[in-house]
């Protein structure tokens, strides 16, 4: 396959294929006017541009200096101007002293000036050494005792014997045994004492004299008989202790009664009692309640589960309520007095139960 192009009298080839334009070298564009290399012996950016520019419109284009070509004339520039240099001049000799920078060994700073590498630990040492000082010089210097004088301080301290007979005579009975005492001291089987029991027995109180005392008045008979009691014979009210199984002794005892309405109480308590599931009075209720309530003294014996709590607690609410109410630092208006912890519980329950249809706190 021939690629000719036709020219000088021979034909065009079957494998050419393009055409060629006129080139005219008056209107080919001049580079731009710029240098070819920086002051820094780099080509710039238009040496680029010119050489690019002269590679598309064919003009000659020139080699830009390289980087080793730079080197190369430095090199060659300082090695003209060593030897260019006189050899035979002497150096010039420095008439200035030598004055040390500062943070050389030789360096001592002015007395204006302060070093910035002083160490913070250094300083704060040197502070506490100049306080010390200070503190040394004023302190008063105190005069020796004359060594001239012999003095004995151990003729004028006391020793342990002069102690011990200085204690005596201050305590004469120390140590003495009382020989009518009938505790006698035990010792166990090393040689120490046993500590003797204490006695459980607790000394009474000492009387009291309530006449020198001035009491406030207050009432203490708040029962009323019911019709329905008051009309009863004696050998009905015979009758009905012998039916309760009541024994009852004592001066003028109040009849006893045989339903809650005889005793007097409001509507609140005896809401409070309805609710407790309470029917009728039981024996012990129905006969020391009237008597509480008048202000009797009593002494109730009763079984077990005979309501003999009750029968206290409510006559106590109805004496509390007619008393003024309590100021800080007052005491207790009612105060109940139980043998053993079980029993404080419960007549506590008990008397928070009903206790609180007045308002009236309980504290066990």
């Amino acid at each position: 396959m021939s690629y000719n192009r036709g020219s000088d009298g021979r034909p065009k080839g079957f494998g050419f294929s393009g055409f060629q334009l006129k080139r005219d070298r008056a209107s080919q564009l001049p580079p731009p006017p710029s240098s070819a290399i920086s002051k820094h012996g780099y080509s710039t950016m238009s040496a680029i541009s010119q050489n690019a520019l002269a590679a598309s419109y064919g003009l000659p284009r020139k080699r830009s200096k390289t980087e080793e070509d730079l080197t190369i004339s430095l090199v060659l520039t300082a090695v003209r101007r060593y030897f260019d240099e006189d050899d035979d001049a002497p150096p010039p000799v420095s008439t200035l002293e030598y004055i040390p920078a500062p943070g050389s060994p030789s360096y001592q700073p002015g007395p204006g000036e302060s070093s910035e590498e002083d160490d913070p630990l250094d300083a704060f040492m040197a502070g506490i050494e100049e306080q010390v000082q200070k503190e040394t010089t004023s302190k008063v210097v105190e005069p020796e005792p004359d060594k001239k004088k012999g003095i004995r301080d151990d003729i004028e301290e006391e020793d342990d014997e002069e102690s011990y007979y200085r204690y005596m005579e201050e305590n004469p009975m120390a140590g003495v045994l009382n020989d009518d005492s009938d505790n006698e001291i035990e010792y166990d089987e090393d040689g120490n004492p046993i500590a003797p029991k204490k006695s459980k027995d607790i000394d009474p109180l000492p009387p009291v004299d309530h006449s020198e005392i001035d009491y406030l008045p207050f009432e203490k008979n708040f029962y009323t008989v019911h019709e329905d009691i008051s009309g009863l014979s004696h050998p009905q009210v015979e009758e009905l202790r012998q039916k309760l199984g009541i024994k009852v002794t004592g001066p003028l005892p109040p009849n006893p009664v045989s339903s809650f309405a005889h005793f007097g109480f409001d509507e609140a308590l005896l809401k409070a009692i309805r609710k407790s599931e309470y029917t009728q009075p039981t024996p012990i209720q129905a006969q020391a309640v009237p008597a509480a309530l008048g202000g009797r003294d009593i002494i109730g014996i009763a079984r077990t589960g005979s309501g003999k709590t009750a029968a206290f607690i409510w006559p106590m609410l109805v004496h509390i309520m007619d008393q003024k109410e309590l100021q800080p630092g007052d005491g207790p208006i009612g105060l109940i007095l139980a043998p053993t912890r079980e029993l404080s519980q419960q007549i506590y329950t008990e008397a928070k139960k009903f206790g609180k249809v007045y308002n009236i706190q309980v504290r066990l």
